[in-house]
């Protein structure tokens, strides 16, 4: 609960008393001053200090209340000695998961460190129409492509050492607040629902909402309940719409609130299954049945490649379903949406972004023309890389990377990356500029191609785009690895 005054925060004790918190003293005397409240789950409630980087998690009881060391000292101590385990445990460096660096000396919970000016992945899943309107201000599908990537990368990461995360929901994930910047980041918080696969058998942590079916059966969550957390926190946000909020499932719902985590304990017994969740009725685009197809949320044309397709229907099909080990990886989910990333355009008019088409010469939120679009393709002529070409009123272009990954085989440490910066520019008549990125030159040379001759890049390279001459960029990898992508530029819609 927040108070009228900001830096208040207040919550029941287990007397139902209300405790004022103002500041918290950790396990090493320091004292941190609480601003207001991040997120807060079945678990506990995420606070933001007076330092943006610094965190506090209060662990709460099944009915919400505090833990407080003075009035429940054996519950206090088990959380404590939790807490302890949980900064013992191999978490990979440079993670982005906030994990305990200190214990609360008072209450039960903990301090994280978290990068300054984050925000909750909850504002990026629209759930009315004023949310899907606000697509356009927080970067839309392009941004949500970019950050999917990376929390798909950073859950490979935690599964690669044999570790789960065990309750992937979007309150539990944080992101860059501010849509504009060019680098957006992504964090995992709730560092205590982490455990290594086979260590805490008993450990059944999860928001229903994203649940994965097996977990409403008392099964422990294990890598493949957490790729299809992540699978439907993906399409929900994507096409404000829930992967199993069809027809079928509307027709039957019965309702109740399933956004709180559920845990399994002692006090609480495993809920009832709505619907939509239960694993039992087939997902809104099943190919094989279509009793639960709708035509709400956004079109699916505008945001899912066939790529990306394969892998939702991998997870949410009736073996996905069934069958854990038959869902698509954490990694095959990170270069699925690094590639939609790459794909996707941003339309000057509505700024909603989309998966590119060459065919498509108008946008298809707006139905407004579109701008001269460059496109990398690869051998058999598909497009692996798309965006627009704009001016603004000076007549410049602003620079947007060309990823790595485009050239490189994916690698979750390094596919966002910048091969090069390029923009447009009118220098001696219209042109596209390249800017070799320092780090990627160390490892490859780089060509332009104009009619078959190579000349290469070293720095800043202009290409002057001329009638009737063909264009492509070569990058050789000093051990062995070529790719060569054709370069094509539209025409301006008329």
């Amino acid at each position: 609960m927040q108070d009228t005054d900001e830096n208040v925060f207040y919550l029941l004790d287990s007397d139902d008393k209300r405790v004022e918190l103002k500041s918290v003293l950790d396990s090493y005397g320091y004292s941190h001053v609480i601003v207001k409240k991040l997120s807060q789950g079945g678990q506990g409630v995420v606070c933001l200090t007076k330092n943006p980087e610094v965190v506090i998690k209060f662990a709460l009881d099944s009915k919400g209340r505090l833990i407080s060391k003075d009035k429940n000292k054996d519950t206090f101590l088990k959380n404590d000695f939790s807490f302890q385990a949980i900064m013992q445990k191999p978490f990979p460096e440079r993670l982005h998961l906030a994990y305990p660096m200190a214990r609360l000396a008072d209450y039960s919970g903990y301090v994280m460190r978290l990068m300054g000016d984050m925000a909750s992945f909850s504002s990026l899943v629209p759930v009315d129409k004023d949310g899907i309107k606000r697509m356009s201000e927080d970067g839309g599908h392009r941004r949500r492509f970019d950050l999917l990537a990376k929390l798909a990368a950073l859950l490979a990461k935690i599964h690669s050492v044999g570790m789960v995360y065990s309750d992937l929901s979007p309150n539990n994930v944080f992101i860059t607040k501010n849509s504009a910047l060019v680098t957006q980041n992504v964090w995992l918080i709730d560092s205590d629902n982490v455990f290594i696969s086979g260590e805490d058998v008993d450990k059944l942590v999860y928001t229903p909402r994203y649940a994965a079916p097996e977990l409403f059966k008392g099964e422990p969550c294990t890598q493949w309940s957490d790729v299809y957390s992540f699978a439907t926190l993906a399409f929900e946000s994507l096409a404000a719409l829930h992967p199993f909020a069809g027809e079928k499932a509307n027709s039957g719902s019965d309702g109740d609130d399933w956004d709180a985590s559920v845990k399994k304990d002692e006090e609480r017994k495993l809920p009832d299954v709505d619907p939509r969740y239960s694993g039992k009725i087939p997902w809104v685009e099943d190919v094989e049945d279509d009793a639960n197809h709708t035509k709400d949320g956004l079109p699916r044309q505008n945001f899912l490649t066939d790529e990306t397709f394969t892998l939702f229907n991998m997870t949410f099909s009736e073996d996905g379903r069934e069958c854990p080990k038959n869902r698509a990886t954490a990694v095959l989910w990170a270069r699925a949406f690094a590639h939609s990333h790459a794909q996707s355009v941003c339309c000057p008019v509505c700024h909603m972004s989309f998966i590119y088409d060459e065919k498509q010469k108008k946008c298809p939120w707006c139905g407004k023309k579109l701008p001269r679009i460059i496109a990398l393709k690869d051998e058999s002529g598909s497009v692996v890389f798309a965006h627009e070409l704009n001016f603004n009123d000076e007549g410049a272009c602003t620079a947007f990377p060309l990823p790595k990954h485009i050239f490189t085989p994916f690698s979750i440490n390094d596919f966002f990356c910048g091969a090069f910066e390029v923009r447009s520019v009118n220098y001696n008549g219209f042109g596209i500029e390249f800017s070799l990125q320092p780090l990627f030159a160390t490892d490859y040379d780089c060509f332009i191609v104009i009619d078959g001759k190579e000349e290469k890049i070293t720095g800043r390279y202009i290409l002057q785009l001329k009638n009737k001459e063909t264009y492509s960029i070569k990058c050789v990898c000093r051990n062995g690895w070529t790719r060569t992508l054709a370069i094509e530029i539209s025409e301006k819609s008329k």
